[in-house]
């Protein structure tokens, strides 16, 4: 079976065209999307969305699947409570993440961002068995930059600046 980061390569194209035509939709879709059945293949986008998250973080863009991925029963999803990194350090700023992903205009360039962190950046700093969506995410969570902050905390200040200036547009217009 295709791994997490595997299968968020393949449905990145249809997931790239979703967001850039600003339409939500469920794991379902997306598993049929790549030839997979909804009703059984739903756990697995689910993974594969996580470790997508994971990938614009790292390329610096807001977190899509938060705004553009649901349940079908339009229920929690539980993102970021199931690993106590994620709980801790992750879920407190929830809402920065969705509110990002939702008044962000995205375009092509930030997914060709995604698609190379997936591709050639985790894997090329992390063992093939630590390509697992827990583990993209402890990266963004624990590993540090030159200045001291980590990953996470660099892309969350990047974050609220983007929504001043979103903000900011806003109130102009």
């Amino acid at each position: 079976m295709a791994s997490a980061r595997e299968i968020a390569i393949e449905l990145l194209p249809h997931f790239r065209e979703s967001v850039l035509a600003h339409h939500v939709h469920t794991y379902g879709y997306y598993a049929e999307a790549i030839g997979r059945k909804a009703a059984s293949d739903s756990m697995a986008i689910g993974q594969a969305m996580h470790a997508l998250g994971a990938a614009c973080i790292l390329a610096g863009v807001p977190v899509a699947p938060l705004f553009f991925v649901e349940r079908a029963d339009s229920e929690w999803r539980g993102v970021f409570q199931s690993d106590s990194a994620e709980r801790l350090h992750v879920l407190p700023h929830y809402d920065l993440l969705y509110v990002t992903a939702r008044e962000y205009v995205y375009a092509t360039g930030d997914f060709e961002r995604v698609d190379r962190a997936l591709r050639v950046v985790f894997p090329k700093h992390l063992r093939p068995d630590q390509l697992s969506p827990h583990d993209l995410w402890h990266v963004l969570i624990y590993a540090k930059l030159k200045n001291g902050a980590t990953i996470l905390e660099t892309r969350l200040a990047q974050y609220r600046q983007l929504l001043v200036e979103l903000k900011a547009r806003r109130a102009a217009s």
